[in-house]
């Protein structure tokens, strides 16, 4: 089992690694809203992963996390009834300041991690309460019946797996690739 726990933390680790030093490090604050080609913004991708991510944690733990609680510290429209969680880019995106977003998936990260580190590992096995957990966040499930549909019935594990890293890896890998139509590859 200790062999999982450190695969799970080398995954966070390791992909928050790339996150950092082939997009944030590269990627001016001031560029991140730039959709060259069309597709997702670097801001958006970051809001967006941070947004499933937390609201992941707290349905694994039955309470708000930290970072879920931080989302009043961003423009009221951007959470409300669970701005962040579509795949596709809002309009209000632009009125994100990247910075604080970043700042907020830091957030929402170190809280994965520490997660991952004290989870005991056959509590991955146990199919955590979504429901409350999403209505505990205001997630409606008029709105998001795809994500409650997509959770609901599933072991913790998958909520590991998928909203905390492989999702966020995706989308890293999409950052990547709206940093080269930037011009910014260091390749």
């Amino acid at each position: 089992m200790t062999n999982l726990r450190s695969w799970l933390l080398d995954e966070v680790d390791e992909t928050r690694g790339r996150l950092k030093t082939q997009v944030l490090d590269i990627v001016a604050p001031e560029r991140r809203g730039d959709r060259p080609g069309g597709g997702s913004s670097i801001t958006w991708n970051l809001f967006h992963i941070a947004r499933h991510a937390g609201l992941a944690l707290s349905v694994l733990t039955g309470e708000l996390s930290e970072a879920v609680a931080q989302l009043d510290r961003l423009p009221r429209s951007t959470a409300a009834g669970g701005g962040g969680l579509e795949e596709a880019e809002q309009p209000w995106c632009v009125d994100l300041d990247p910075l604080l977003v970043e700042a907020h998936l830091n957030t929402v990260l170190d809280d994965v991690r520490s997660y991952l580190v004290e989870v005991p590992l056959e509590h991955l096995e146990l199919y955590p309460e979504v429901r409350a957990g999403l209505e505990l966040a205001g997630i409606a499930p008029d709105r998001f019946g795809w994500l409650w549909q997509m959770w609901e019935g599933r072991p913790a594990s998958f909520l590991v797996r998928w909203p905390l890293i492989g999702h966020v890896g995706n989308h890293v890998g999409e950052m990547l690739a709206t940093r080269n139509r930037l011009g910014l590859s260091p390749f």
